[in-house]
């Protein structure tokens, strides 16, 4: 079972493969694979995005204007700004690396000032690429992390799938509850039934397979809890934050940090296959795996 982690290093590979094109395929989706660094003692900024440049219209504009609103994403602040969406890939990561590294800058003099981050570098690595592509559907993979000061970095991994004909994204997305403290699925398009005790069953077992793979004992269910964070029920494991995404190996799950367990354990992530998970998704997902 290959985790979503390993697909990023995967990726992360291709990036300076410059133009590519889906092989036969006769939407001849194609991408250009555009990037920036900008880097001095104080600050490094690195962007690779996948821009689309060819193919159906309405997928183009689709995957462009999740670029943007990747591009937009700020783990520094809470909340989910407003994405401005560019015509163009280049202008979008300048953009986006300017207003970054004049937040990073003045990060730094506020730093300096209370007295730390002397001879520290602060990051940002953006890579928004396209992971995984069939005649129905493209998979685009958002990965950011980097350094802004404090005990230790940040790492955000998240994937998006969208239907080939239309562009139409096929997952879900989320609104933090403060009162509840959890999640709330909006815009749901990905499973027939999110409360389904089976679905429920694959994902706990999804969720043991990650830690069992780095040989970590979790085979019973006491101990699986034990190893997690406000999991109350390994039987009732939420749906991640971001919605699970279309892979040629199955269904790609992946947990942010801190989600659902601490920092050390890393961004949870396992491949559901279609054969046992498709009796779960919606007709518009089912689709996509014909």
């Amino acid at each position: 079972m290959k985790h979503i982690l390993i697909l990023l290093a995967m990726v992360a590979a291709l990036t300076a493969c410059g133009h590519r094109a889906s092989d036969g395929n006769a939407q001849q989706f194609a991408v250009d694979s555009i990037g920036l660094d900008r880097e001095d003692s104080t600050t490094c900024i690195k962007i690779s995005v996948d821009w689309p440049t060819s193919g159906n219209k309405a997928l183009q504009d689709s995957i462009r204007q999740y670029i943007c609103e990747e591009l937009a994403v700020k783990p520094y602040e809470e909340g989910k700004p407003e994405a401005k969406i560019y015509d163009d890939g280049k202008s979008a990561i300048e953009a986006t690396s300017k207003e970054n590294y004049e937040f990073m800058q003045t990060r730094k003099e506020e730093a300096n000032s209370e007295g730390w981050g002397q001879g520290m570098q602060f990051s940002l690595y953006i890579n928004i690429l396209k992971m995984d592509e069939s005649d129905t559907y493209v998979t685009y993979l958002s990965k950011n992390e980097g350094f802004m000061g404090g005990a230790h970095g940040y790492a955000l991994a998240t994937g998006q799938t969208f239907r080939k004909s239309d562009g139409k994204r096929i997952g879900y997305s989320t609104e933090y509850n403060q009162e509840t403290e959890s999640f709330e699925i909006k815009n749901q398009t990905l499973f027939a039934d999110t409360k389904s005790p089976k679905l429920a069953a694959l994902i706990k077992e999804g969720v043991r397979s990650y830690f069992t793979d780095f040989d970590e004992d979790v085979s019973s269910d006491e101990r699986l809890k034990d190893i997690l964070n406000g999991v109350d029920d390994v039987n009732n494991i939420p749906l991640p934050s971001d919605a699970p995404c279309f892979t040629k190996e199955g269904l790609s799950f992946c947990y942010q940090q801190y989600e659902i367990a601490p920092y050390a354990v890393g961004l949870i992530s396992f491949t559901i296959p279609y054969a046992e998970i498709r009796p779960f998704l919606t007709a518009d997902a089912q689709d996509l795996i014909k």
